[in-house]
């Protein structure tokens, strides 16, 4: 069994809980212009791509969404199909 951190959809994830809780929709372009991270990184996120995460680029994204850590990256653990 291992595990790995991943990120994918999760952008999306919390830009649709944001959009429910405020009425405010917001397209990854647009939080990446309020979080003042580069526009790639919010979308490398998103699609589990992103090998190097700036830890200040990920808190800028935690603040404006409002939520933690936690939420963006998320461990998963991988079972063992051979068994």
């Amino acid at each position: 069994m291992s595990s790995r951190i991943s990120t994918s959809g999760r952008i999306t994830i919390l830009l649709g809980r944001q959009q429910a809780e405020t009425g405010e929709r917001m397209s990854p372009r647009k939080l990446a212009e309020k979080a003042s991270v580069p526009k790639d990184f919010v979308y490398r996120l998103d699609a589990g791509t992103a090998r190097h995460v700036d830890l200040e680029a990920l808190a800028r994204l935690c603040l404006t969404l409002n939520c933690d850590l936690q939420d963006i990256l998320v461990w998963e653990r991988e079972h063992d199909q051979s068994i």
